[in-house]
């Protein structure tokens, strides 16, 4: 019998579109001629009776045709339309004076006792059946409390409480969440009015009941977060694992709690549902605006805003180069496993001297690239809210190389520079390449995803954060889009290796006499970072089609070719050339930290041409990020002792660097450690701390 209602459900609904396709085709024919003659009104109105009247007869006659068509295929099919339907039974008249007139009023009461008993019984056991309008207003809100919980708040608290770190700012991109999810939403609550009756009560309290454990999941079980900087995470290690287990039980009992309880009084439990709904929207709401109020007060007007565009990436000084590359992530354990198996890996390196013990000053990225612009960090019992905000303000190495007469380049997404600060925008007017742009070329449904993707990697359980798991600098690269010009001051910088590599080749570096004395470039690439999408010879395979060797080869190449077109422009001899890494396979380290961390160093001093280059050369003498700001100086004829001692002045076997890691060791949250490091980095024995501690990281 179920199985030949479907059908007729099935037969019924193909009828319905016939006969709505009909009428739409017939009418599609009549051909539209327009009228250009005036209408006499009392003639209009008789046509309007007239027309009026045939419609009412066409209905009449249609809706005869499908009573009569529906009543075919009931036969065909076999159904009862009664079926499933409580009715009452024969009404007879009974005289009381009748010697039967006393049985046949019991058999009565009988009977309408049972009938009574029915359907209260069916109503009980059904839910409560609403208008359509009534169902559209209850999935409204629950969609809406979805789509804001889950979706719209996490994504603008994330985005507006690190616009520093991110290329576009809350006020740019705040509207596109709200836009696209609450279109979503609507397009969600219309799709959920279809159901009807238990189907429907069911299908709102899941939505309700998997925001609720999303809600609280954010409030309560996301301890131990890791941080979307690129770090290594052992999603399998026991602490995760406890978590994706705790987490998972939570969500299931959360779920299924709410559902089931709902059944026993729908209509009230949905009722409460909406209020509740609305209630944690509003808390919710509050803070939302907290932020953006927060976001809104260090704003910088949009037209206005400086940004880090591609702006003489390609032009290189024909008096004098100091060139540093950082390579995300480029550890030199990673170097010398692939000098292991390609010795010759290293060969463009010539006039180069290879520092394999060399150790990074401020890890990971987001403090080590301001570190090499700026020679600071924190003093000991310094506030490291107060050292970020300060930083390009106190700091005068970069000062010191526009003096020299050097125009500047900085090229990373990571320069941490904040432009309401008059410091900060003083450094950015120094630069060639850090200003305002015409327009901020923004991938609008691609931010949309980045956004979504934060916002799921807050709300979701343990068991699925891995699935939205990113990194800052990849979120930065999607948001950008093609500028659609060939000037590359309008171009946003991103830390995508191949499109650099293809840049470099096929437009070629173009000497240009942009500062008095030479060219300071610094140059911050994606590298050996995850996600690998680079192969060996530096081409996009897409994501996670790669691995971390092939990615560090491929990403070299940007190095490699930009130094070989230096030598033909005979410019290479007489460049300064530091090849580094911001850290090496950094991770989120245990105190102390579990294994060395060593970024690779690279270094070639100016040298006059001559017929031979000598190949590179390898030393174990201990260097650190501190020795690059006086070799930088010292190259340009500054002087160089201000900031540490070149390169090439190093002697001591012995000498102590220092390193300072972020942990997230004990209860204390996020801090910076600093470690003393003599001799070789690779023995942990090596590493000691110094007892210098800096909270609020």
């Amino acid at each position: 019998m179920l199985m030949n209602h479907l059908r007729a459900r099935t037969a019924l609904g193909a009828l319905y579109a016939l006969t709505v396709f009909v009428f739409v085709a017939i009418w599609s024919v009549v051909p539209a001629t327009p009228a250009f003659a005036y209408v006499d009104p009392s003639v209009m109105t008789y046509t309007i009776q007239a027309v009026a009247g045939l419609a009412v007869a066409l209905s009449a006659v249609a809706g005869v045709a499908f009573r009569r068509t529906r009543r075919k295929i009931y036969e065909l099919l076999n159904i009862d339309e009664n079926a499933r339907k409580i009715s009452e039974s024969a009404v007879n008249a009974i005289d009381p004076a009748s010697p039967e007139a006393s049985r046949q009023f019991a058999i009565a009461r009988d009977a309408a006792a049972s009938l009574a008993m029915a359907c209260n019984e069916q109503v009980s056991s059904a839910p409560r059946k609403m208008r359509w309008s009534r169902r559209v207003v209850f999935a409204l809100v629950m969609c809406v409390f979805m789509a804001f919980i889950v979706f719209i708040a996490p994504a603008l608290e994330i985005f507006g409480s690190n616009g520093d770190s991110l290329v576009f700012g809350f006020g740019v991109v705040w509207w596109i969440p709200v836009v696209y999810c609450l279109a979503f939403a609507i397009v969600a609550a219309l799709l959920l009015s279809v159901l009807r009756g238990r189907a429907f009560y069911i299908a709102l309290m899941v939505v309700f009941a998997l925001t609720v454990a999303a809600y609280v999941q954010s409030l309560f079980l996301n301890q131990g977060m890791m941080p979307a900087d690129g770090g290594f995470i052992g999603w399998d290690e026991p602490f995760f694992i406890g978590k994706k287990i705790s987490s998972g039980i939570v969500w299931v009992v959360i779920v299924a709690a709410i559902v089931v309880l709902s059944q026993f009084d729908a209509h009230k439990w949905l009722k409460a549902a909406t209020g509740l709904a609305c209630a944690i929207m509003v808390v919710q709401l509050v803070g939302v605006i907290s932020v953006a109020v927060e976001s809104s007060q260090t704003a910088v007007a949009e037209q206005d805003r400086p940004y880090v565009t591609q702006g003489s990436l390609l032009t290189v000084s024909p008096k004098s180069n100091v060139i540093v590359f950082v390579l995300d992530t480029y550890d030199t354990a990673l170097l010398e496993k692939i000098r292991k198996t390609d010795p010759h890996f290293l060969d463009d390196f010539e006039e180069f001297t290879y520092y394999r013990n060399s150790v990074g000053t401020m890890i990971p990225t987001t403090n080590a690239i301001p570190n090499m612009l700026t020679a600071l960090k924190p003093a000991p019992g310094q506030d490291v809210a107060e050292y970020r905000a300060t930083k390009y303000e106190k700091s005068t190495y970069l000062s010191d190389i526009h003096e020299l007469g050097y125009s500047i380049g900085m090229y990373s997404d990571s320069l941490m520079m904040d432009f309401n600060n008059p410091g900060d925008r003083t450094i950015a007017d120094m630069t060639l390449n850090v200003h305002p742009v015409s327009h901020a070329p923004i991938d609008v449904w691609r931010t949309f995803i980045c956004m979504e993707q934060c916002a799921l990697y807050r709300e979701m359980p343990w068991v699925l954060k891995p699935t939205f798991w990113y990194y800052t600098s990849d979120l930065n690269n999607r948001m950008i889009a093609d500028s659609g010009s060939t000037n590359l001051n309008d171009s946003l910088y991103e830390l995508d290796d191949a499109a650099i590599l293809n840049m470099v080749r096929t437009q070629g570096l173009e000497p240009v006499d942009e500062g008095e004395a030479g060219a300071f470039r610094f140059i911050h690439l994606f590298g050996p970072h995850f996600p690998f999408s680079v192969n060996e010879e530096g081409e996009n395979v897409g994501t996670n089609q790669s691995d971390q060797i092939a990615q560090a080869k491929g990403s070299m190449k940007v190095v490699t070719e930009y130094m070989a077109q230096l030598k033909e422009l005979g410019l290479y001899d007489e460049a300064t050339i530091v090849v580094t890494a911001d850290h090496g396979i950094w991770y989120l380290t245990d105190d102390p930290p579990r294994d060395p961390i060593s970024p690779i160093m690279l270094v070639k001093p100016s040298k006059a041409g001559s017929a031979v280059r000598t190949p590179v050369q390898v030393s174990d003498t201990p260097v650190s990020h501190d020795d690059i700001q006086p070799t930088v100086i010292a190259a340009m004829g500054g002087d160089g002792s201000k900031y540490g001692i070149p390169f090439d002045q190093i002697s001591d076997p012995a000498r102590v660097r220092y390193f300072d890691a972020l942990t997230s060791a004990g209860n204390e949250g996020q801090h910076f450690v600093e470690y003393a490091i003599s001799g070789d980095v690779f023995n942990m024995k090596n590493w000691e701390k110094t007892g210098n501690v800096w909270y609020g990281a």
